[in-house]
């Protein structure tokens, strides 16, 4: 009969080949060879009479089996992560790899930023950031973290939120020229630039006072990229949304104007999203400490209680 860490073992090499969908690319990770991998994946197939995986050497996917063991592992692997430190009383270190997902626009930025914060506090940690501004599917993903704006709508994941970042709306100079002065009732007849799904149809603006005013909008150019819809802007294509870190010195060079200075959107709420679990590896711990001290700097940023 195997001992129980060889169990284990086989399981987290599982759990890393279907991460990594290849064979290769996880013996890369485990710092072992392609056979060994190979021999562990089907050593755990015997061990537990089923196929896991079907493989050639040009594909792999998972079987209903393997898709199913992998959830159940990971669960596992966290239990007895969780338990070792626990009992060794060991003052856990960020080391390992951090896999971790965010947003386009705040990844080119202040997450890339808390990123490397965290590299050069713990050079021996490696980290993976993938940037989407799509819905992901974290526990396919395999990373350990995401960064998103607004709701998390998944409730198998446990979120804790950050704070969240006021916009505001601003234009280019040449627009301006063209278009003539901006108020809430000229609002609806100037072009404006979407962003999916924060800024399209009304938009809510508040005063410092919090009083609401809904204005209709016209957007002849969406987009459900950030940047995409700042470059926009920049290019006088419309009107449109920004939070103060990312147009400030733009504002500052003259390159936009913030339109309506009285009025702001409605804030958006920042959030990292975990797979559930008690434990947390100490890399996911350091990394937020570092993220929310890099947005604890930024205009607009309103620190959550």
């Amino acid at each position: 009969m195997k001992p129980i860490h060889d169990r284990l073992d086989l399981l987290d090499t599982f759990v890393r080949v279907a991460e990594a969908g290849s064979l290769s690319k996880a013996a890369r990770t485990l710092g072992i060879t392609q056979p060994t991998a190979s021999r562990r994946l089907l050593e755990l197939e015997r061990m537990l009479g089923c196929k896991l995986a079907l493989r050639t050497t040009a594909s792999f996917s998972l079987t209903d089996e393997g898709r199913q063991l992998v959830a159940e592992a990971r669960a596992l692997a966290d239990r007895w992560a969780g338990l070792a430190e626990r009992i060794s009383g060991a003052r856990s270190r960020p080391e390992g790899t951090l896999r971790v997902i965010g947003p386009s626009g705040y990844g080119t930025g202040f997450l890339t930023d808390a990123v490397t914060d965290l590299r050069a506090a713990w050079p021996q940690l490696r980290v993976e950031l993938t940037l989407t501004d799509r819905v992901v599917d974290l526990a396919a993903s395999g990373a350990e973290c995401w960064v998103c704006v607004g709701e998390v709508r998944d409730p198998g994941l446990v979120s804790r939120t950050l704070g969240s970042m006021e916009r505001v709306l601003v234009a280019s100079p040449a627009l301006l020229a063209r278009t003539g002065p901006v108020t809430l009732a000229r609002l609806p007849t100037l072009p404006c630039v979407g962003l999916v799904p924060h800024v399209m149809g009304t938009l809510r603006l508040l005063d410092r006072s919090g009083r609401a005013q809904m204005v209709p909008i016209d957007t002849p150019l969406r987009t459900d990229s950030l940047l995409s819809s700042y470059r926009a802007i920049l290019n006088g294509d419309g009107i449109g949304a920004a939070a103060p870190w990312m147009c400030q010195a733009d504002i500052d060079a003259g390159r936009v104007r913030r339109v309506l200075p009285r009025w702001w959107l409605e804030p958006v709420s920042i959030h990292v999203a975990m797979p559930p679990g008690v434990y947390r590896p100490a890399r996911v711990t350091a990394f937020i400490d570092a993220l929310r001290r890099r947005m604890h700097r930024l205009p607009g940023f309103q620190p959550a209680a």
